[in-house]
């Protein structure tokens, strides 16, 4: 993969597969401390850049933090998110 650093910005770029796929190069998962199973998050403005970001919580993790007292910052387990997701089935 193609590394160019200008300034403060790096870009990284990769391949898309014939089915849609791309796999994120190495630097970028490090960078963003996403890990096999982790979800991310492609935010798409009407104009400007595209924003990706691992998705740390969804919906249901939050209310379950605040139902339980959970502190913002605390690491959810992806066992304990799953059972966040069971728990608050509408």
């Amino acid at each position: 993969m193609p590394l160019a650093s200008r300034n403060t910005s790096t870009t990284i770029e990769a391949t898309v597969t014939s089915k849609g796929q791309v796999t994120l190069p190495k630097e970028l998962r490090n960078r963003l401390g996403i890990q096999k199973g982790a979800r991310i998050r492609f935010s798409i403005p009407t104009h400007g850049a595209v924003k990706v970001e691992p998705v740390l919580y969804d919906l249901e993790d939050l209310w379950r933090m605040a139902d339980h007292g959970v502190k913002p910052g605390a690491t959810l387990t992806f066992e304990e998110m799953d059972a966040a997701k069971a728990w608050r089935k509408w």
